[in-house]
């Protein structure tokens, strides 16, 4: 049968059935809905697979796949996926239910969400546990939702593929360990050797299912070397490590690639490797690694990298206010400029919002200064509806760029995760695109830059 491909945003799509093993099926359902387009990204690197138009007469279409995947099924401008296992040869039947969209009938994208919101559930019934309570008690939490988890597994196991399988297995696990790598290495700043963290020594080698969530690797990488050394040498140093750990070379291509792009992205989480990733470095990582065939995820993160400098020319982006004027940053030139990049949806950034309101208005009769808080919500209404409620005097600019974190904003500034704030200076030249927390140091930083001006 002849089938017809076109290119849509890195994705094959055809408009006539197709039976090829490394293709994969997904069903839009008939019924109107008032949404442009559905995407379809990898769950880590964020790799757009299919760009679906919802608005098409075509309700089957097909797009190339080599391996099992876990994505984000989601509509444009709605901030939350639908998870999903895709493999080769596979089928998928959407269904939409009121703004939100599922797969139907099926029990590995069903765990898939389960996985994921069963972890959400966990930490915010016992936040304070986490904050104050005792560490083995945190890991004992943990270790018995993976055994619940296992055997709600388990019970569907009959209705999973082999590659479902293993990853809602590894899934499973690694959600938990991850939560607890974050827990021991930045909530608590556990020492590598403190008995918490022995539980590396039971997380076996994995295959391809391990890029679903890589962090868990590296972070045990991490700690075992740490456990026996001081520090970690050099960059190079620990992709070498990368390799001696892995016999599987796609994997490990993909290990190296993630964790340039990693601690590039998110430096916080890797603070005994932060100080290693100097300008030089990052350039020597990526002559070391040009052949790698996850190049672009390294690529992508450097680029926003030296974007985002301090000493590099700002980025003009454009914004709307809440009125829907429009807002651009270079309308701010001859001011000092602080930055609140955050959501509605972001937990921290709703935390420190009191504090970058108090400093908003206590410099809103200085006008050496203007601080501009950027929501990167969707939804503009609740963001508007947030706005009106908790600022209502409108100290400081209030400014949106739907989907913020995937536009050239987010890529221009780095901005991986909120909250994130800037500081840019009267010619529009970034001072830092890294401050820290909303705090009697960033007010001080704040003064002495003040302090340059006339």
């Amino acid at each position: 049968m002849n089938k017809i491909f076109i290119f849509i945003t890195g994705a094959f799509l055809a408009f006539q059935s197709c039976s090829e093993p490394e293709v994969f099926e997904i069903t839009i359902p008939e019924s109107s809905n008032p949404y442009d387009s559905l995407f379809i990204q990898e769950l880590i690197t964020g790799e757009t697979i299919a760009k679906i138009p919802l608005n098409s007469p075509q309700r089957k279409f097909f797009f190339p796949i080599k391996h099992p995947l876990l994505v984000g099924i989601q509509i444009k401008g709605k901030e939350s996926p639908y998870l999903a296992i895709l493999e080769p040869g596979s089928k998928r039947e959407l269904v939409f239910e009121g703004e939100n969209v599922k797969t139907k009938n099926q029990p590995a994208d069903s765990l898939s969400n389960y996985l994921w919101h069963s972890s959400d559930e966990m930490h915010s019934k016992y936040g304070r546990l986490y904050e104050y309570g005792d560490v083995a008690e945190v890991k004992q939490k943990f270790d018995s939702l993976i055994e619940k988890r296992q055997e709600v597994i388990a019970g569907d196991s009959k209705q999973l593929s082999e590659g479902e399988y293993a990853i809602l297995n590894y899934q499973n696990k690694a959600r938990a360990q991850n939560f607890l790598f974050y827990f021991g290495r930045m909530m608590r700043k556990l020492k590598p050797e403190d008995p918490f963290f022995d539980f590396v020594a039971d997380i076996p080698a994995y295959g391809t299912e391990a890029k679903s969530l890589p962090h868990n690797i590296l972070y045990q990488y991490e700690i075992e070397y740490l456990r026996k050394n001081d520090s970690i040498p050099s960059i190079p140093f620990f992709l070498d490590i990368i390799e001696s750990k892995n016999t599987d070379p796609a994997l490990e291509d993909f290990l190296k690639a993630f964790y340039i792009q990693s601690v590039i992205e998110h430096p916080t989480y890797w603070r005994p490797h932060q100080h290693l990733f100097t300008t030089d470095k990052i350039k020597e990582a990526l002559e070391r690694e040009k052949n790698n065939p996850y190049i672009y995820l390294i690529n992508r993160a450097s680029d926003s990298f030296f974007s985002s400098m301090a000493g590099i020319s700002a980025f003009d982006f454009e914004a709307r206010r809440p009125d829907g004027s429009s807002f651009k940053l270079s309308e701010l030139r001859g001011k000092l400029v602080l930055i609140d990049a955050w959501a509605t949806w972001c937990g921290p950034c709703i935390q420190h919002r009191p504090k970058i309101l108090e400093i908003a208005a206590k410099y809103s009769s200085d006008p050496r200064i203007e601080v501009v808080m950027i929501s990167l919500d969707s939804e503009l209404d609740r963001w508007k509806e947030f706005v009106s409620n908790t600022n209502p005097n409108e100290d400081g600019s209030e400014v949106n760029i739907p989907d913020g974190m995937n536009d050239t904003f987010g890529d221009k500034y780095l901005v991986k995760s909120i909250p994130k704030y800037f500081l840019i200076d009267p010619e529009g030249v970034i001072i830092s695109s890294d401050l820290p927390d909303p705090s009697l140091g960033m007010e001080q930083m704040i003064e002495r830059e003040l302090s340059k001006m006339q």
